[in-house]
């Protein structure tokens, strides 16, 4: 019978850990996402090109002064030059049909796609950039995708606003789930709870060893989910899109912590509640 009593408890003291887990990490995953909302941004913009489409009677010296010039202008991020060759190439690649033998002779124009500085990445500074390429003679013609640019642009600011409401409803939620999980954990240990009081133990007694035992799922939780993180986030890094680690690394280090103040507080403060709320009641209403 005792066997089944501590396996029982010890089951119990898993799930408490697991449901924990899961909520932080998934609090530390919104917190992440928050702090790194500019530079999600900011690096969606940085892969908006403009792209200068060159004339066909570019002179080498013309083309070698335009790469000079792009190379010290402190806008430019990068750019990557696509000769006439290349750019049918990648053409014909994506609608899936040589065009070349239909037409006969290549249409297409050399082409530079040129990437800016997220700073410099608004209507305003992008129509300005594009009239300085446009006043070049040997500059054909020159795109860009406004319509996206302006789409980034005019929502980023609704976007901060809308992330900062949904962080305080996540901590809200967050909070009312880790403090009915330990609500139910302790539900179970109430009649021992109970039993010490009336054999005069006194109310510390009986609350330091349920508070530092709550306070340890919270510590081991918070291990747990922030490992879990870390382990998505490189294998994100390998396998599915480049992450710089050392960008994120405050993000990171910042949510993590926060996660387990957050914990550590709300563990704290639900466990000193709830305990109190079962030494303070009546016997008969325990069961």
């Amino acid at each position: 019978m005792k066997k089944i009593t501590n396996s029982k408890i010890f089951s119990n003291y898993i799930l408490v850990i697991i449901s924990i887990t899961i909520v932080l990490f998934f609090l530390s995953s919104f917190l992440i996402t928050i702090l790194n909302s500019e530079k999600i941004i900011n690096n969606l913009k940085e892969k908006v090109p403009v792209v200068v489409f060159l004339k066909e009677n570019i002179t080498a010296i013309e083309l070698i002064q335009f790469e000079k010039k792009l190379k010290i202008d402190e806008k430019v991020k990068s750019f990557n030059f696509i000769n006439k060759d290349e750019a049918a190439e990648n053409l014909s690649k994506n609608i899936g049909e040589d065009f070349l033998e239909f037409l006969g002779y290549n249409p297409l124009l050399d082409s530079f796609d040129i990437f800016f500085y997220s700073d410099y990445i608004d209507s305003f500074n992008v129509d300005e950039i594009v009239n300085t390429f446009k006043s070049e003679d040997f500059i054909d013609e020159v795109t860009y995708d406004a319509p996206l640019i302006f789409l980034i642009n005019s929502n980023f600011e609704k976007l901060k606003k809308i992330t900062l409401i949904l962080g305080c409803l996540f901590m809200l939620i967050s909070l009312i789930l880790i403090n009915n999980t330990i609500r139910l954990s302790l539900y179970s240990n109430r009649l021992n709870i109970k039993t010490m009081q009336l054999v005069g133990a006194k109310k510390s007694f009986i609350m330091r060893p349920i508070i530092k035992r709550q306070i340890f799922f919270a510590i081991t939780a918070s291990i747990i989910s922030s490992l879990i993180i870390v382990f998505i986030v490189i294998y994100m890094s390998n396998n599915i899109f480049e992450i710089n680690i050392n960008e994120i690394l405050n993000s990171l280090i910042i949510s993590f912590s926060t996660s387990l103040l957050f914990s550590l507080f709300i563990s704290f403060i639900s466990t000193t509640l709830i305990t109190n709320k079962f030494l303070n009641s009546k016997i008969d209403k325990l069961y």
